[in-house]
């Protein structure tokens, strides 16, 4: 049979705080060997994605030309009007 000593305080209550330390420092510790474990597993996957992003965004494409639709059609704007102002009046 286990008998455990119970903490108190010298006027004879249960020392809570200790107990709320022990609890949070069991609870941190739990927390942290799962975020472990996460990123253990992790690792490939990302591993993986960044392979992938980079062969997708540094390999050579060939330019196509602009179609009609493209917004990088390059239109013809004149900077002076050729026509005279009429002045109405």
């Amino acid at each position: 049979m286990n008998i455990e000593k119970i903490k108190r305080r010298s006027n004879g209550t249960v020392d809570v705080d200790f107990y709320r330390q022990e609890a949070f420092l069991l609870r941190r510790e739990a927390t942290n060997k799962l975020f472990k474990r996460i990123r253990r597993a992790s690792r490939p996957l990302i591993g993986t994605v960044t392979i992938i992003a980079n062969y997708a965004l540094l390999t050579p494409r060939e330019s196509s030309p602009p179609s009609a639709n493209s917004i990088f059609v390059s239109a013809e704007v004149p900077l002076m009007t050729t026509e005279p102002k009429k002045i109405i009046g």
